[in-house]
C-alpha cells in the first residue's frame, strides 16, 4: 500500500476510535504518549486545566495509579471527609453515600456549591480555622482525604475520626514526608505510595493511602484488580486454567 493511502486509513481509523472511545493499547515506544493521551484523556485534562477522564467526567487530582485503585472500590455506603474541594467532591459523591469538603477560597467554595450532588456538603473556613472543620462535626468517616491547606495539622487530627477499617489519603506525600511519617509511625497505619503521572501536570508525584489495619473495602466488580485504562485483556494460562477465561473476560486471550 503506498503511504498516501495508509496515511488516509490512518485518519479514518483514529477518527472512528475516538467517535467511539476505542483504542487498541499501544506497547511502542511512540505509545506511551499515546496511550496517556487516548486512555486517560491528557489532553482533555491539560486543555481545562481540570481533572478529568478520557469522557471528560470528573477525577480527583491524583496521581492515576491512586485513581485507579481507588475506582474499583465499592463505596456506596462509606462516609467521606475531604480538606480540600473540586472535581474529587463529585468523584467520590457519585461513588460514596456522603461526603462532606471543607474549601477555604471563597471564589472556588462558590463554584463547587453550585455543582453540588444531593449527597455533597462543603463548608467554608479561612485558612486560621482550616484544619478544625472535622472538630466541629462530631462524627467519624470512613475514608479522610488530606489535599489542600495546613497537612501537617489535618492528619494529626484525621485519625481521631477515622472508623475503625478506614483509610486516609494524603496527596503530595513526597512533599509532606513528616505528615506521612506521623500517619504510619504514630498512627500505625499501612502505608502504599502511588507514584506517578496524574491530571494536569506534566510531573510524576505521589499519593499516598494509609490503611487501617482492618482495612475491608470491598471492590465494586468481582475480579480485583481490574484492567487499567491503558491495560491489555488478558488472562495467564498458569492462572487456574480451568476457570481463567470464563471469569470476567470471556473474550480475554490466553497468555503466559
Amino acid at each position: 500500500m503506498n503511504t498516501p493511502s495508509r496515511s488516509i486509513l490512518n485518519r479514518a481509523a483514529r477518527r472512528f476510535m475516538r467517535a467511539f472511545n476505542v483504542f487498541p493499547c499501544n506497547k511502542s515506544l511512540e505509545g506511551l504518549a499515546a496511550n496517556l493521551q487516548e486512555k486517560y484523556g491528557y489532553h482533555h485534562t491539560k486543555a481545562s486545566q481540570r481533572p478529568v477522564d478520557i469522557n471528560r467526567q470528573p477525577l480527583p487530582w491524583f496521581t492515576y495509579p491512586a485513581i485507579e485503585y481507588l475506582a474499583q472500590l465499592d463505596l456506596s455506603n462509606k462516609s467521606i471527609f475531604e480538606w480540600g474541594s473540586g472535581n474529587s467532591s463529585l468523584f467520590f459523591a457519585k461513588r460514596c453515600k456522603q461526603i462532606t469538603s471543607v474549601e477555604n477560597n471563597k471564589e472556588w467554595f462558590d463554584y463547587c456549591s453550585s455543582q453540588l450532588l444531593s449527597n455533597q456538603k462543603i463548608i467554608f473556613r479561612e485558612e486560621s480555622a482550616f484544619a478544625e472543620v472535622i472538630d466541629e462535626l462530631s462524627t467519624t468517616f470512613d475514608l479522610i482525604i488530606v489535599d489542600s491547606l495546613r497537612r501537617y495539622e489535618c492528619v494529626h487530627r484525621c485519625i481521631k475520626y477515622l472508623n475503625d477499617g478506614g483509610l486516609v489519603i494524603l496527596d503530595n506525600s513526597d512533599w509532606h514526608p513528616n505528615s506521612s511519617a506521623f500517619l504510619r509511625n504514630h498512627c500505625d497505619l499501612l502505608e502504599v505510595d502511588m507514584h506517578g503521572f496524574g491530571p494536569i501536570n506534566s510531573y510524576s508525584w505521589t499519593t499516598s493511602l494509609y490503611f487501617h489495619r482492618n482495612f475491608r473495602f470491598s471492590p465494586r466488580e468481582e475480579r480485583q484488580p481490574t484492567i487499567s485504562a491503558a491495560g491489555i485483556q488478558q488472562v495467564s494460562k498458569y492462572d487456574c486454567p480451568d476457570t481463567a477465561i470464563s471469569l470476567d473476560f470471556p473474550n480475554a486471550r490466553i497468555n503466559d
